[in-house]
Parts: C-alpha cells; structure tokens; sequence
C-alpha cells in the first residue's frame, strides 16, 4: 500500500516537471521565431524583448528538464541498475570519456570533432567490466553570418544513440570493424573490404580487418547471424569495433537518450520494464560473445624442454 502511494507520488512529481518543461519549450522556440522575425523587419526594441522572453522560457525549460532527469535518476534508474550491474556508478549528466570514444576508431561514414552525451554508466557485468552511455557525436563547419558580417561556426549532428565498452578482460584475435553498408562505405572500401561467408550479413554490414583470417576467427557464422538478429531489433545503426586489447565497442544510432518517458508516461512500474529493456539489448550482445572461444587470442603451448 505505502509502495503504491510512494509511486503515485513520484508519478505526479514526473507528470509536472515533464509539463513544465514542454511549456517553457514551446515559449522559448515560439519566442525564437519571433525574435528572428522582428530582426528581420527592422524593430529592434520588440525584437529584444522576446529575445527575453527565449532566454527566460530556454532558462525554465533547462531546469525542468534537469530536474526530472534527476528525479528518475535517484528513484528508478539507480534501483534499474543495481539489478543489472555490479558496482554500478551512474553519472546522469556524464558520458564515456572522449578519448576512449576516439580509441575505438570506429569505421564511420562521417567525420566528427565534438563529442557529448549523458547518462554515464560504469560498473561490472558478470565479472567483465562495461561502460555505457548516451552519446552525440558533431561536425564544426565554418559559417558566414551576413547580419553580423563575419565567419563564425556551425554545428552538425552525425551522430545520436548509445556507446556500449566491454571489457573482455584478455587479448582478442583480432581486430575486426562492422559498419553500415551503404554507398559511401562501398566505395570507401572498395579495396579492403572482406566477404563473410554470409550473404545476408555482407548486405547488411561492411567488415574491415587486419588481415581476413582475424575477421574469421572473431565473426563465426553464428556470432554472424546473432549479430544480423540483434541489429534488426536495434532499432537504429549499428557500428562493432573489436579491439585487439580487449575492448568490444557498440554504437547504435538510435536517435534518442536512455532513460526517457517516451510512450511509458510517467508509469513506475511499466518505466522501469522499459529501462531494463534497454539495457538488456547490450548485456544480451555481451552475453553471447564472452563465451564464443574464438573470439580470444589462442595461447601458443610452451615448446618442451
């Protein structure tokens, strides 16, 4: 009973910040509209005040949207984690560090030189240790500003969606790239591309490697139809670096944050089934690789004496 009425409380606490945030969002974007419309015509006076009036509804809708992150932060998602993870530290406003996004070398399609993000997990899965997060990956292009009459910066989003690290914790076999096949990588890679043994997965992914025995040794035919499998039910863009160090990444351009509402509203119980949902996309994928052998550098036997 006291469970219940703890969770209807928490639910009414969501349902307000998410509102106030909503509001405060569509002041500030109407205010922008209108402040580009009076600059425009010339009224200067009637432009700064919704140039006001934006910054204030951008200041409101920063603070609700912060708080009702933090709000699910401390009474769902930590408890989430906690199930999922060992030693689990949670950082709502972090994200995997830049230079371990930067070692991955992931075989993009794009190029990028700003990196953000949120939602920072670090803890340990099952004896191996993971990091996780929202991740947002930009292109800086120079922009000329007729109005103010120089060169400034423009931003471009290439990237949206969720960074996995897995430490398997010993030497891989090899180090293996997965990504999109589309047209700007066929030709990217027209010359050292390799062909799997797998139709469907060559349609669906461009493999890079070292040398083509690596490539083998880490994507069997089952890790291969486990990898098509999951990608289908990703529900966004997925890129696989196998590190010869240890390191699987996983980035899925998903175009959206872990941990949102979305469609569960405000719902205690069903938010968390969705949550544990999320997480359980990546613990499935590390789940199925840390027992496939042949993902490991074989130990070469010592010559007798």
């Amino acid at each position: 009973m006291e469970e219940n009425q703890n969770n209807k409380q928490l639910e009414v606490k969501l349902d307000s910040h998410r509102r106030k945030a909503a509001f405060a969002k569509i002041v500030t974007y109407g205010a922008g509209a209108m402040m580009i419309l009076f600059l425009m015509t010339g009224m200067i006076p009637i432009m700064l005040v919704f140039l006001v009036i934006a910054l204030a509804g951008g200041y409101q809708m920063s603070k609700h949207t912060e708080k009702l992150k933090k709000t699910l932060s401390d009474n769902i998602v930590s408890s989430v984690l906690n199930e999922v993870f060992d030693g689990v530290e949670y950082n709502p406003f972090g994200h995997i560090p830049d230079r371990l996004i930067s070692a991955a070398g992931m075989d993009f399609s794009f190029d990028y030189d700003r990196i953000y993000g949120s939602d920072y997990i670090k803890g340990t899965y099952k004896g191996l240790q993971v990091e996780l997060s929202d991740v947002e990956l930009s292109q800086t292009q120079p922009e000329y500003n007729e109005d103010m009459q120089k060169t400034g910066e423009s931003e471009q989003k290439v990237f949206d969606g969720q960074w996995l690290i897995c430490d398997f914790g010993k030497e891989l076999s090899g180090e293996v790239h997965i990504s999109e096949n589309t047209r700007s990588q066929r030709r990217r890679h027209k010359k050292d591309r390799i062909e799997m043994e797998n139709a469907g997965f060559n349609e669906r992914f461009i493999v890079t490697a070292g040398n083509s025995q690596e490539a083998y040794y880490i994507l069997t035919p089952h890790m291969m139809e486990y990898i098509l499998s999951a990608a289908g039910k990703s529900g966004g863009v997925v890129y696989m670096a196998f590190l010869r160090d240890g390191k699987l990444h996983i980035a899925v351009q998903t175009g959206r944050d872990f941990f949102e509402l979305g469609k569960s509203g405000s719902n205690v119980e069903l938010l968390r089934q969705k949550f544990l949902g999320e997480l359980q996309w990546f613990t499935d994928i590390i789940d199925e690789l840390r027992v496939e052998e042949n993902i490991y550098k074989k130990e070469m036997a010592p010559f007798p004496d």
